[in-house]
């Protein structure tokens, strides 16, 4: 049945591509056939109007039932599908979110912190392996390598606490405010470093401090120079309460009563940053996804390094790669980190085998971000009319007519029960036609012909 299925398929496409060379050869077609990245993105999310509702209820109703307050953005194999913006920037005054509000990213940040030390590296100013001390002399911590601060592997003790106890003055202290307490005070390492996993913002700060030692300039101005601004990432910044020189144009986290909210206040934490510190809106963090999968600011075999888990010197492996959390998902990697800091909890995860990612900011201390990302990624999981009907379409925009055949005669071969939405592929031909591209238009008709005839 199998060959026979086969056979009748390769006559179809035989004659269907016999007659498609036929009519497009005295056709005049308009040469310039290449999307922008405008007209990409409308073509997926026509694509994906089915998911795109459903996506716009499952927000309504956390707003509504669980009073989720923020920004979730959507991207389905690199085109962002769908962004929406509910409840309040600041719910005291009933003053709502925008898609341009800024957030304070929590530790999410760490992964910038952790890109930072890349380019270092990539500028042969640091090595993975160096020791701490070697740009941090005046730290009682001899043994602890740059590797080991990115994994979390390193044992030091926690910043936090020597500035609850020990900082007296009334301003906030910076990072070297940090470093200065830690080789006053000498704390015990909690463990020989590379030994064990203990999640360590002090170790961020320290890497903020090595990039801010090698450079000459603060976190926010090196990130500017080299990420920030290169990718027009207007509207991202690193906040330091102790450095006058950045604005705080981030919303406030609330804290959530039965009764309302409490708005809440800065405090002394937020004057060092690395752990902490970035803010951004969810349109910045696209771009900044999108620099990943495109290798633009750090290089594949780089982030090939980054995205992936360390052996600790006792034979245990730990799933945190330079400043991301790593799981397996159905056998997909997943490049993910989430934050909670003074009201804001933050979640951007990257399902890098598919090119798809979910980002959810929210500045309530409702915890409902876990819940609605879960959601939103069995809702991809299982879009697998959505995956085949992509990927038909890209190949005949990228590749011409015959790679999309190829393909269609492999699923069909391969899972009969794969079938890509015709009704879609022919809303993305009139899409196409009404954008000018009308040789790829007809390309997708006549590839829809086929499978009829199929």
């Amino acid at each position: 049945m199998k060959l026979l299925y086969r056979i009748i398929l390769v006559v179809t496409l035989i004659i269907a591509s016999s007659t498609y060379n036929s009519h497009t050869a005295s056709a005049n077609y308009n040469e310039n056939e290449i999307l922008t990245e405008s007209e990409a993105n409308n073509l997926a999310k026509i694509l994906a109007s089915d998911i795109i509702e459903r996506l716009d209820s499952l927000v309504n109703q956390f707003s509504i039932q669980h009073r989720f307050s923020g920004n979730v953005l959507v991207a389905y194999e690199g085109s962002e599908i769908f962004s929406k913006s509910v409840g309040y920037a600041d719910p005291l005054k009933k003053e709502p979110v925008k898609s341009e509000t800024i957030f304070q990213l929590a530790s999410v940040s760490k992964q910038f912190t952790a890109a930072a030390i890349m380019l270092l590296y990539s500028d042969g100013l640091l090595d993975f392996d160096d020791l701490l001390v070697k740009y941090i002399p005046e730290l009682p911590y001899t043994t602890i390598k740059i590797s080991h601060l990115l994994h979390h592997i390193s044992g030091l003790p926690n910043y936090m606490y020597l500035v609850d106890k020990y900082w007296k003055q009334a301003n906030d202290p910076d990072n070297d405010d940090v470093v200065n307490l830690l080789g006053k005070y000498k704390l015990p390492l909690f463990f020989k470093p590379g030994s064990r996993y203990d999640y360590s913002n002090t170790g961020y700060v320290m890497l903020a401090t090595v990039v801010e030692r090698i450079t000459g300039l603060s976190l926010n101005e090196f990130l500017q120079k080299r990420i920030f601004r290169p990718l027009e990432m207007n509207n991202t910044f690193a906040y330091s309460s102790a450095d006058s020189n950045v604005q705080r144009l981030q919303i406030d986290g609330f804290k959530s009563l039965r009764s309302g909210y409490v708005r809440i206040q800065d405090s002394h934490h937020d004057g060092p940053v690395g752990d902490k510190g970035i803010c951004s809106t969810s349109g910045d963090l696209l771009k900044w996804d999108n620099a990943l999968y495109e290798g633009t600011i750090l290089d594949h075999e780089l982030l090939q390094i980054a995205f992936s888990p360390v052996i600790t010197d006792n034979g245990k492996e730990v799933p945190y790669g330079f400043g991301f959390r790593l799981k397996e998902c159905e056998g997909s990697k997943v490049v993910y980190h989430n934050g909670i800091w003074e009201g804001s909890r933050i979640n951007f995860h990257r399902f890098i085998d598919q090119g798809n990612t979910i980002i959810v900011l929210n500045n309530t201390s409702i915890s409902s971000n876990h819940t609605l990302v879960q959601l939103i990624e069995n809702m991809l999981k299982q879009e697998n009319e959505l995956q085949v009907t992509t990927k038909i379409t890209k190949l005949v925009v990228e590749e011409g007519l015959e790679s999309a055949l190829d393909y269609y005669m492999e699923i069909s071969e391969c899972d009969p029960f794969s079938h890509p939405d015709i009704r879609k592929l022919m809303e993305a031909a009139e899409y196409m036609h009404s954008i000018g591209k009308d040789k790829k238009a007809e390309e997708i008709k006549e590839l829809c012909k086929v499978m009829v005839s199929a």
